[in-house]
């Protein structure tokens, strides 16, 4: 075994379909390999889409808050698996799926894989907010920071 405990940080874009469809090529070699796959959302941006978009002003009642973040997250955690569930089909490996909230996705992935004793992290070279051509802040701050191996996966 070559790595035991493999993190993909997960966003949809492309070039991360493109990662974890390495990551699970890795795993199908070596059932005995942890896959973590890990998606960082805005959850404060999307509570307030949500509230704006039902046009609830009151934002500081707690019930409605709570309500709005439990319904984003259950809805990116079914986005996420209607992504990803397909592309994991016949895996033996232990995987884990994580929601994360976003705060600085970049420390956040270098974080998530030292807590985690990740021994690899394959990420796309560009999210979805990066211009085309162009590595993307985040897999440039993880190339810097993390202190394990980074395989950048381009689509």
């Amino acid at each position: 075994m070559l790595y035991d405990n493999v993190m993909v940080p997960f966003d949809g874009s492309e070039s991360a379909v493109a990662a974890l469809a390495e990551a699970a090529r890795f795993a199908k070699e070596d059932p005995g390999l942890t896959l973590r796959i890990v998606q960082i959302i805005d959850t404060n941006k999307l509570v307030i889409n949500r509230l704006e978009a039902q046009n609830i002003v009151d934002s500081a009642v707690p019930e409605g808050m709570r309500k709005a973040f439990e319904e984003v997250t259950a809805e990116a955690n079914r986005h996420l698996h209607r992504q990803i569930d397909g592309m994991l089909g016949g895996l033996m490996n232990k995987i884990v799926i994580e929601l994360l909230e976003e705060t600085h996705p970049g420390s956040q992935i270098v974080s998530y894989a030292e807590e985690c004793n990740c021994d690899l992290i394959v990420m796309g070279s560009r999210g979805l907010g990066a211009f085309r051509g162009i590595l993307g802040s985040v897999s440039s701050h993880v190339l810097r920071e993390a202190p394990i191996p980074v395989l950048v996966v381009k689509e």
